[in-house]
């Protein structure tokens, strides 16, 4: 009997015993290495390191021709490119991502190159690549809120009337969850709505509302939008001083993230109401340093921030 029982612990033993798992390639690794590291970067809005982390993956993964490692690279430098509002950069990105996903449908790739055609203003080329997206039922996943965020988008933006129909499809997709951007992104169409309508205060406050659930995550560019639409309403009533301020902040922020297309648009917005309010001295070295972000070359950020920021 006890020589029985010890055939069955055996037995027991011998059948818990599992092959030890297939190590991993140390270059694989590497690769997986960089990419997490360009993730970690890119959540901390720190998006040059982001940058430079996607650069290693991707030059990585082509020592190696490792197909989808530099699809997955391509993708996050696209990303990384749209978040500072680099939207030829992101468009080279893409270009190559697409002949390396083959056809073959990648709902990451479509989102965001509709999110580069809204940004280089060709919203009908966006409507047309988010189709796909937001045919069927309606899902709660982030791939399709995003992609109903850029529909609705480009609904106000050619100004489509059932754009509030839109805003209103995109409130349903968000209801019974609490995701901070997608609710702040919300407020933010209401807040558009309400200035089309010609209700000031309402927008005001739905900006304000947005405004804080940005700073209580903390999302840098979400809150450098909404100070910027803010700001944009305010100048819309000519109350210069206040639509200054909220411009001026937006930079702030645009600065810290090195975004040059932001930021170049925000100087140039600021000269505006600098040449409005009788500081045209003011108003041409905020041009001036436009051009300079705008452009390709180096720039002297300590110089700039020397020059149009106030003390």
């Amino acid at each position: 009997m006890t020589r029985y029982l010890l055939l069955l612990v055996l037995a027991a033993l011998l059948a818990a015993c599992v092959s030890p798992p297939q190590q991993r390639p140390a270059a694989l690794v590497q690769g997986e290495r960089y990419l997490e590291m360009g993730v970690q970067s890119f959540r901390a809005d720190d998006y040059a390191g982001a940058a430079n982390h996607f650069t290693q993956a991707l030059s990585h993964y082509q020592g190696l021709d490792h197909q989808d490692g530099m699809l997955h690279s391509r993708i996050n430098l696209a990303e990384t490119a749209l978040a500072v509002g680099n939207a030829a950069a992101a468009g080279r990105h893409l270009q190559a991502a697409r002949l390396l996903a083959g056809g073959e449908a990648n709902p990451r790739l479509q989102l965001l190159q509709s999110s580069a055609a809204l940004r280089q203003g060709q919203h009908d080329a966006a409507v047309e690549m988010l189709a796909p997206l937001l045919d069927g039922a309606p899902r709660r996943d982030a791939i399709y809120r995003s992609a109903l965020a850029n529909r609705v988008d480009a609904a106000l933006a050619r100004g489509e009337a059932d754009a509030a129909a839109w805003v209103e499809r995109y409130a349903a997709a968000l209801r019974g969850d609490d995701v901070p951007v997608f609710t702040a992104r919300l407020s933010r169409f209401q807040g558009e709505l309400a200035r089309r309508g010609g209700d000031y205060r309402s927008a005001e406050g739905l900006l304000q509302q947005a405004l804080d659930i940005y700073k209580a995550v903390p999302a840098r560019p979400g809150t450098a939008a909404t100070l910027e639409e803010w700001g944009a309403l305010l100048l819309e009533q000519q109350r210069w001083e206040e639509a200054g301020d909220r411009y001026q902040r937006a930079l702030h922020i645009r600065l810290w993230l090195l975004a040059r297309h932001d930021v170049a648009a925000d100087l140039r917005r600021l000269a505006a109401i600098s040449e409005a309010t009788g500081r045209s001295q003011r108003a041409a070295a905020q041009r001036r340093w436009a051009e300079i972000v705008a452009g390709d070359g180096r720039v002297d950020w300590g110089a700039l921030q020397r020059e149009v920021l106030p003390e």
